[in-house]
């Protein structure tokens, strides 16, 4: 429980409205007394839920000011502060430890406050930075690096070979040895069922503050640059480059080799086969840029 006049306070505004206390957040479709919800876009059906329940606390855009009664903040982003609310004052601690049924290798270094969850295996010289979680059935394998505060979610494979061969000259395919790591930033997420191959010779690179949805491959030799977000069922192939603050929308593939600016939007189920500069939203298959 907390009281709307702190939640202001941390959001470092202006509360208008009544101080009431706040027990849990709800969506602004099933608002009940005392929680709090926020409004991204202004609507009257929104406004009408809003007007209608005067027990709650709202985060919203200038629009609503002056038409509603109930507690409120008026945010330049209202999703962006209730995220941060919750994750402040309401989402439930996690206790740090490693489980029974999870397998260490050798020279394992594990720093302050990790989790590792039930019938993970960790591989040897695996390094894990502090305050990260790696949930259940979670393989992670030799060399891997993670940085701090990152979450690996259940049944992601880490650090396990990519898919590269050579025929010989009876058209044989021939294994091309893996023999590099995977390196992973900061306050990186991983989702469920999802994999990063290790690099050949270099190391696979996922940057800091990464958002990897479920479902997603990172294939060998791939550099990710910071603050990017890979959405659902996304292919990346091998040695492919991902520049700053980029969106890859979900069921995506990207060419093996082929490098993305910084700031890019790649849309849905668009397939990149060449090059695309900073800044460019590409779409369709083969992708094209739409602006």
């Amino acid at each position: 429980m907390v009281r709307a006049s702190k939640i202001a306070q941390f959001l470092n505004t202006e509360l208008k409205g009544p101080d009431i206390e706040i027990v849990k957040p709800c969506s602004v479709k099933d608002l009940q007394p005392k929680c709090i919800t926020f409004a991204k876009n202004f609507s009257d059906d929104i406004l009408e839920c809003l007007v209608r329940n005067e027990e709650c606390l709202a985060l919203v855009t200038t629009e609503y000011e002056g038409k509603i009664n109930c507690a409120h903040i008026v945010s330049d982003n209202p999703r962006l502060d209730f995220a941060r609310t919750i994750a402040h004052f309401f989402q439930p601690a996690i206790k740090a430890g490693i489980a029974k049924t999870a397998i260490l290798g050798d020279n394992v270094k594990i720093g302050e406050g990790v989790t590792i969850g039930e019938y993970c295996v960790i591989g040897n010289n695996v390094s894990i930075g502090n305050g990260t979680v790696i949930r259940n059935h979670v393989v992670i394998y030799d060399g891997t690096v993670i940085g701090n505060d990152c979450l690996i979610r259940s049944s992601t494979i880490i650090g396990e070979e990519g898919f590269g061969f050579e025929r010989d000259k009876d058209q044989v395919p021939i294994r091309l040895p893996h023999l590099g790591r995977v390196v992973i930033g900061n306050n990186v997420e991983i989702g469920a069922l999802s994999t990063v191959a290790r690099g050949t010779l270099d190391d696979t690179w996922i940057g800091d503050n990464v958002k990897i949805d479920d479902h997603v491959h990172i294939a060998h030799n791939v550099h990710v640059g910071k603050n990017t977000i890979i959405t659902a069922c996304s292919e990346v192939s091998g040695s492919t480059s991902i520049g700053a603050n980029s969106w890859l929308a979900p069921n995506c593939s990207i060419m093996n080799g082929i490098s993305l600016g910084e700031n890019v939007f790649v849309g849905l189920g668009a397939v990149v086969t060449k090059p695309v500069e900073s800044g460019r939203v590409v779409v369709g298959n083969p992708a094209r840029v739409l602006r």
